[in-house]
């Protein structure tokens, strides 16, 4: 039988900056010219480089497992900026995350950065990670040996898995798009006491399973990953695009926005076969990337009106995607009772 969470943690998004953050583990920023990293009042703060207006993620806990310690993730928050890495935690989750200056190739840093993020969550006492996100600079571009950049990233973070000893099927719903300027920005959400439960879609081939013919090594995640409570259970959904088997489908928008779209509905349906409890589930969020800010409104209305949710929890991002011909991305996270 599995284990249940006490609490995960789940994103808030607002146009200004939040002020108050006491309950807060993290706030990303998204939009503006420069990329900081810093640890304030027990709250991670990642500035993230991107077109503006700016967007904030405010990150913070929820009970899915309801009891007598339920504020326990609010009470014991603790936070520091450890080797360039920041971090808050309390209770039974994690957030951590990292910046990294840009480099002529990836793939040695990657390594080395991924390493000391998971060797840091891992001495604190949060060994699972549920949840993670890459964004790169001049994500589609070559690197100063032609090797297109999130390739060379790519590399690097595999090898970091293997060398700590992260099997491919604790591999953890991830994202990785393209950020406006250099340099890598990566974070985590980990839990103290469970695992999740990764899950791929049968559409598709799992990411770690690649040909070479998409790089020295392939991506290294799962297809989306379910934390499940007592009393709630949450999907959390890779960025998924317009992919079937391990190739792009689609020309236009309307093309890969239906394949995108089959893509989320059937990785809700096989993760339902396990969690009955997703049958019937609430939209708590949509992160939405476009490689063209013209297509902004038309996938937000889109997707909305399918999946459900709020226009306020359902930013749209102009970005760069991991394949030069994707021109749309969305990730999720859905709620079941």
């Amino acid at each position: 039988m599995l284990s249940s969470s006490r609490h995960v943690m789940l994103p808030c998004y607002s146009h200004e900056r939040p002020k108050n953050t006491q309950k807060a583990f993290a706030v990303v920023r998204y939009g503006g010219e420069e990329a900081t990293l810093s640890v304030e009042d027990g709250c991670v703060w990642m500035y993230l480089p991107g077109p503006k207006p700016a967007r904030y993620e405010c990150w913070r806990a929820a009970a899915i497992t309801f009891g007598e310690d339920e504020k326990r993730a609010e009470d014991e928050r603790h936070a520091g900026l450890d080797d360039g890495i920041g971090w808050s935690c309390a209770g039974d989750v994690l957030f951590a995350g990292f910046w990294l200056d840009d480099q002529p190739e990836l793939s040695e840093a990657v390594k080395r950065r991924y390493e000391a993020l998971i060797t840091l969550c891992r001495a604190k006492g949060f060994g699972h990670f549920y949840r993670m996100w890459n964004y790169l600079g001049a994500i589609n571009a070559d690197n100063a040996q032609g090797e297109e950049r999130y390739r060379d990233f790519c590399c690097g973070r595999s090898q970091a898995f293997e060398a700590m000893g992260v099997s491919l099927t604790d591999l953890p719903a991830a994202t990785g798009i393209g950020l406006s300027t250099g340099g890598v920005a990566v974070y985590a959400l980990a839990h103290r006491e469970t695992s999740g439960v990764n899950i791929e879609n049968p559409r598709q081939l799992p990411a770690y399973r690649y040909p070479r013919r998409y790089g020295r090594r392939s991506p290294s995640f799962a297809r989306g990953t379910v934390m499940a409570g007592a009393q709630q259970t949450v999907l959390y959904v890779s960025g998924t695009a317009s992919i079937i088997g391990h190739e792009t489908v689609g020309q236009t928008l309307a093309e890969q926005q239906a394949v995108m779209v089959e893509n989320i509905q059937t990785l809700q349906k096989t993760a339902t076969e396990h969690f009955p409890e997703l049958d019937s589930v609430t939209c708590q969020s949509l992160k939405i990337y476009v490689r063209h800010g013209k297509d902004g409104s038309l996938i937000q209305r889109a997707m909305l009106k399918i999946f459900g949710g709020m226009a306020e929890q359902s930013p749209v991002f102009i970005a760069d995607i991991c394949r030069k011909e994707l021109l749309v991305e969305v990730e999720a996270v859905f709620i079941g009772q």
